[in-house]
């Protein structure tokens, strides 16, 4: 299946919703590029392993994605994730235990596309207010 940066949203993000991690992934490359400020990781397997740990952590979790910028093979949108905080959120660098309360976060993503696939994929966040929505220090 592919898509472009005109409908990968929608896509994106009814598939998160329902918990279709295989219709997420057929989205994006098999060297898919994921960089946030935690750290890089490459490939569909690395995507897999991160939306996993996120469904794990949030059960309920919901995202909207909202695009404001598409061109042929670019994409920029801002979005939400929401849910309840009920398990270890597993991370490349660290291991968030859980405190049960509902969490909100904001976050904008850049995406690049080559033959209706998304080869790249940027997200920006503030970790340290992540870190402390979740109850944790700075540290």
């Amino acid at each position: 299946m592919t898509t472009g940066p005109n409908d990968y949203a929608e896509r994106a993000s009814r598939a998160f919703n329902r918990r279709d991690v295989e219709a997420m992934l057929a989205l994006v490359s098999e060297d898919f590029i994921y960089l946030d400020g935690m750290g890089v990781q490459i490939g569909r397997e690395a995507m897999r392993k991160r939306e996993l740990a996120l469904f794990e952590a949030l059960p309920d979790a919901e995202v909207t994605l909202t695009p404001f910028m598409v061109a042929d093979d670019r994409l920029a949108l801002v979005a939400v994730l929401s849910g309840t905080f009920t398990a270890p959120l597993v991370l490349a660098d660290r291991v968030i235990p859980p405190h049960g309360r509902p969490i909100t976060t904001h976050f904008a993503a850049h995406f690049i596309f080559k033959d209706g696939l998304a080869t790249h994929e940027e997200v920006f966040f503030d970790t340290a207010v992540l870190l402390l929505s979740y109850g944790q220090d700075e540290g």
